[in-house]
């Protein structure tokens, strides 16, 4: 893999985690929040049943004094039974935390559950069933706390003990009109068991999602490569191909023999085009691997081409090739040994024999001779 493309997969991943990341925060938090909520709405079902369930015929006498209040307390309350009267100072902070804002009924919570506490076992049972009409189905608890007339824990029972964890308290509710009574619920999950369907939703999305723009992004730089090498052909086909073709064979022909030269004929924009006069009326281009004879061009194989041209290249030796010279250049791992050279020699001595029969390869020791007709060696 390219660099660029590890860079621009890490990049991706990076961004696809974060996004993953914040997702699933965000998802869990508003689950959470709306359990809370559930847990809430179930409870105070639950303790309305538990009310609903004890026979309350007992009268109860509850007065509200705020004529004798001091300055420094917010609201001061007593309530009478057969013990005599009792006073107790409001506390607002538990006031919010009550679980209703109706005095009446907070009162009767006091007088019903003052002669029959709340029980954490049969509670949590109402709770659950509660809990299961709204489809939770985790394992619940509860804890209740008896505070005495300054917020001290007097009495603490505790249900389900083992998924009472303090991590997943879902609410803190006071009963009672002085809020005597402290319940804390909780609810046995996970972060697991809270978005196990978002998170595999998200992952598939993750994977899908960053495996498609990576590729979108791989197709748009090819694209934009081919469209900038294509302005390159574009600019290269530009160029008339009259000006090649314009080039007199005649100045090919004049090229004097003691030079024994492979004239170049330039592009007018630079790029070589190796051509060679092989007789009359026969050039072989090197670059495009033709032949042309009697202008009618002939394709050649692109190793027949270059082999070809390697023994034009050796004329001041005699057109002699060498084997490990050829088998370096068509081979350069060096696997041309054997039956692949000869293939290689036989294909081109087949192309040449096509166009005069006079031509000929042969074998010399270790080395490979082209022989040129004697009409064309002072032509080549």
């Amino acid at each position: 893999m390219r660099p660029k493309s590890v860079i621009l997969l890490s990049v991706i991943v990076t961004i696809g985690g974060i996004l993953f990341f914040l997702a699933c925060k965000y998802t869990y938090d508003f689950k959470i929040t709306e359990l809370k909520e559930k847990a809430r709405e179930t409870f105070v079902k639950a303790v309305d049943q538990e009310l609903k369930n004890r026979n309350l015929k007992d009268e109860i006498s509850f007065n509200l004094k705020t004529d004798a209040v001091r300055a420094d307390v917010s609201d001061t309350v007593y309530w009478e039974d057969e013990t005599g009267r009792h006073y107790c100072i409001l506390d607002n902070e538990k006031k919010q935390m009550n679980i209703t804002n109706d005095g009446n009924l907070r009162a009767l919570h006091t007088f019903a559950f003052s002669k029959k506490p709340l029980h954490p076992d049969s509670l949590n049972i109402i709770w659950d069933g509660q809990l299961n009409k709204s489809d939770i189905s985790f394992k619940s608890a509860l804890c209740i706390s008896l505070m005495d007339n300054d917020g001290n824990v007097k009495l603490q029972n505790k249900s389900q003990d083992e998924y009472g964890n303090s991590a997943n308290v879902v609410f803190t509710f006071y009963i009672g009109y002085v809020y005597e009574i402290k319940v804390i619920g909780y609810l046995y999950y996970s972060v697991w068991s809270m978005i196990y369907k978002e998170t595999l939703l998200y992952l598939l999305l993750y994977v899908i999602l960053g495996y498609g723009f990576y590729k979108s992004l791989i197709i748009l730089r090819c694209k934009i490569h081919l469209l900038h090498t294509k302005e390159i052909v574009e600019i290269v086909k530009e160029v008339p191909v009259e000006v090649v073709k314009e080039v007199p064979v005649e100045i090919i022909k004049e090229i004097p023999v003691e030079k024994q030269i492979i004239k170049e004929v330039q592009r007018v924009e630079n790029i070589p085009l190796r051509s060679y006069l092989l007789g009359e009326n026969i050039i072989f281009y090197a670059d495009q691997n033709i032949i042309e004879i009697n202008d009618v061009k002939q394709k050649i194989q692109a190793q027949s081409s270059l082999l070809l041209e390697l023994f034009i290249q050796q004329k001041d030796n005699g057109y002699i090739l060498e084997e490990d010279f050829i088998n370096e250049k068509l081979w350069p791992n060096y696997s041309g040994y054997g039956e692949r050279m000869h293939t290689a020699i036989g294909r081109l001595r087949s192309v040449l024999r096509k166009i005069d029969p006079s031509f000929s390869i042969i074998n010399k020791s270790g080395t490979y001779q082209l022989i040129i007709p004697e009409k064309l060696s002072n032509l080549v």
